[in-house]
């Protein structure tokens, strides 16, 4: 029987600043990603969440509204932003994989 989850996954994710010298310590931005029809047992469905999550992460670090010092994407931003939140997806996956994955 498959586990879909029909709730977001809450993301703290880290914004490096954008001014190398004059910037203040990183934000911290939370942003939710959806995981709406996913089956956390099904390796398929994982690289939808984690791809899903890395799409959030190159938003929240690379916004299309800011003003961009330099037009390179924030890589470090975005790889920060997913290691932040692999526990969690790994927790999900753990209790998705052993049933205990509450349905809503």
């Amino acid at each position: 029987m498959k586990t879909f989850i029909a709730t977001a996954l809450a993301v703290g994710l880290l914004s490096a600043s954008q001014i190398a010298f004059a910037a203040p310590a990183p934000q911290t931005v939370n942003i939710v990603v959806n995981a709406d029809g996913l089956d956390l047992a099904r390796a398929s469905d994982m690289r939808r969440l984690r791809n899903r999550i890395a799409d959030a992460a190159a938003e929240a670090c690379d916004p299309s509204d800011r003003m961009i010092v330099t037009p390179m994407p924030d890589y470090q931003c975005r790889r920060a932003a997913v290691a932040s939140v692999e526990p969690m997806v790994q927790e999900l996956a753990q209790a998705a994989r052993s049933g205990r994955m509450a349905r809503r």
